[in-house]
């Protein structure tokens, strides 16, 4: 059972997750809107759960690697059903504002969680030398996004706001079906068990990464450059999630609705997908970091165009920058981290992406919140073009030279 139809269950357990990570992602402003949250107030509490699931997400990944009493898929299964009971209760919840927040933060959160769990359960399998495809996996999750954003859309139209912790709700019913036919002890005994040569690069790799650069300050000293373009990435994605968490209030604001955004958002993800897929032929014949800078200068050109945005058809033509913002800076910046990165450091490379990408959501989060509740919209715009520029001219100085 444990390879039988592997890819199918595989691409479920993906589905279903980007699925419920569109409901309570995407859809945040629109939900807590009509729980009767301000901008900010919904900002606020985004920025808090996604402050505790960084700091909670590398214990998660780290007892998935070293757990031999609690398995991979009893890891899922725990964190998923906590997920799932706060999702109900959130349906039967009313107006109670401290109620609402506190377990929308337990199920977005947990939610979070579940990532790195999910994609062990992929790596897993590709040391053990089963027939999995992780790339079709992710590219069909996003898929699913799309599908579940304009679903969304209509059914908060037609039902109202219980839609988004109800779809979840459903969507987690999936996933956890998914999640108990994977059958991993850990994946600490995996890996040890394996004497393929990239396993050993693996583990060759973590040791001279916490002995010769276990400083933070002595990491940025020796990758100066990089610690510009990390700079950029906080100032991009300050930007990005402005757009991506309030483009309701932005629909609304050219006299659009909940259906509208969903088809906004959907149009963003549908487009990531052929440049993510399409990646690694990019890659053969133009460097990354020019590709990088190609991203940085198509996000201004989109925070910009938002700014002209007078109907929602405009809105529409502008989510299709995002397969040459987003959906090319995500596979462009791991080659990036992973190119300029001695061995000893490849893997603190990435984290320190990851860092910079999460301050980033939260400046976004609350600073796009308070921006509308003390401006109005067109000034989170602006803003955003601001903030985008910025991150575009440290794009470009932070990629300029390797070192």
């Amino acid at each position: 059972m444990e390879t039988k139809h592997l890819n199918l269950r595989y691409t479920l357990l993906h589905c279903s997750y980007w699925g419920i990570f569109c409901a309570l992602g995407g859809y945040v402003a629109v939900y807590l809107d009509g729980k009767g949250f301000t901008a900010g107030q919904a900002g606020t509490l985004l920025a808090l759960t996604n402050i505790l699931a960084a700091i909670l997400q590398p214990f998660a990944a780290a007892r998935a690697d070293q757990s031999g009493r609690l398995s991979l898929r009893g890891l899922m299964l725990s964190i998923g059903l906590l997920s799932l009971v706060s999702l109900i209760l959130l349906c039967f919840t009313g107006q109670h504002f401290w109620i609402v927040a506190l377990l929308f933060l337990i199920a977005f959160c947990t939610t979070q969680l579940l990532q790195p769990l999910i994609n062990s359960v992929g790596m897993y399998h590709l040391n053990q030398g089963d027939p999995i495809n992780f790339g079709l996996a992710r590219g069909l999750g996003s898929v699913a996004y799309a599908g579940v954003s304009y679903l969304l859309g209509t059914m908060i139209l037609r039902v109202g706001t219980v839609s988004v912790p109800g779809v979840s709700a459903v969507l987690y019913l999936v996933f956890l079906g998914m999640a108990v036919t994977f059958h991993i002890v850990s994946t600490k005994k995996n890996t040890d068990l394996k004497t393929d040569p990239e396993t050993k690069a693996a583990k060759e790799e973590r040791i001279p990464a916490s002995s010769t650069f276990s400083g933070i300050g002595s990491f940025f000293s020796r990758y100066q450059y990089f610690a510009i373009f990390l700079a950029g990435v906080i100032f991009m994605f300050t930007f990005h999630f402005m757009t991506n968490t309030y483009m309701f209030q932005m629909i609304t604001n050219v006299g659009g609705n909940s259906q509208h955004m969903g088809i906004a958002v959907s149009i963003a993800a549908v487009c990531e997908i052929p440049v993510m897929l399409l990646f690694t032929r990019l890659v053969k014949h133009i460097p990354v970091e020019k590709l990088l800078r190609i991203t940085a200068v198509c996000w201004t050109v989109k925070a910009v165009a938002f700014c002209f945005c007078t109907s929602v058809t405009s809105i529409y033509i502008v989510q299709v920058l995002q397969m040459f913002s987003f959906g090319l800076y995500v596979p462009a910046s791991v080659y990036y981290a992973n190119q300029i990165m001695d061995a000893g450091n490849k893997v603190k490379g990435q984290a320190m992406v990851t860092v910079a990408f999460t301050i980033g959501s939260v400046l976004g989060n609350l600073l796009g919140g308070k921006l509308i509740d003390w401006y109005q919209v067109p000034a989170m715009l602006i803003a955003g073009v601001v903030f985008s520029a910025l991150g575009t001219v440290f794009f470009f100085l932070g990629t300029g030279k390797r070192r």
